[in-house]
């Protein structure tokens, strides 16, 4: 027994120390609490906020007209964003629009959002069917519609589909002023039936 106990002990003795313990890596910068360059308000009715700069890219979550969002980046038509949520992700740079700087320039028209010039005239129809059809449709400077998209229609209807979108395409819109300059922008147009 007692041989056991000397050699444990010479055993013990022996045994080398563990290298010291080293400091773990210090991160150099946390996102959360990257610098905003600026920021812009989006312009469009309803727009998707992506997890990458692409319009392909998984969508985050969606932000509404006249949204303020901090500018972190910007690369190739697209500005990477933060949210009030503190997430940040990618918007497409022609649905936002720069804030307006302090002071504003002198004969520079102040900011407006759209407006109509000729309103939408609602069609009437002799379908039975019910419901809501929902219609985006893009809007250059000038606030001539230049594409329709259905979005939904409930009714089952393609063809209260197709007046909704005529509807639509038949209105002219006075463009939203940004930094002095009108902006193209989507307007989504809901119609019951």
């Amino acid at each position: 027994m007692r041989r056991l106990i000397a050699i444990t002990v010479l055993l013990a003795g022996c045994a080398t120390a563990p290298p010291p313990a080293t400091a773990p890596p210090v991160l150099q910068s946390d996102t959360t609490t990257e610098r905003a360059s600026g920021s812009v308000r989006v312009s469009a009715s309803s727009l998707n906020v992506r997890a990458e700069a692409s319009s392909t890219a998984a969508i985050v979550t969606k932000v509404r007209r006249g949204t303020k969002l901090d500018v972190l980046g910007e690369e190739k038509g697209w500005i990477r964003v933060r949210l009030a949520s503190g997430e940040s992700g990618w918007v497409s740079a022609q649905h936002v629009s720069r804030d307006a700087p302090a002071r504003r320039r002198k004969g520079c028209t102040p900011d407006s959002d759209y407006s109509f010039a000729k309103t939408p005239v609602p069609t009437f129809s002799d379908s039975g069917a019910h419901g809501l059809v929902v219609v985006e449709a893009t809007v250059d400077s000038k606030g001539n519609v230049m594409s329709t998209k259905v979005i939904s229609n409930s009714t089952g209807d393609e063809a209260l589909a197709f007046l909704t979108e005529r509807e639509i395409k038949a209105a002219r819109f006075i463009a939203p002023v940004r930094d002095c300059a009108t902006r193209s922008f989507i307007f989504t147009y809901k119609r019951s039936f």
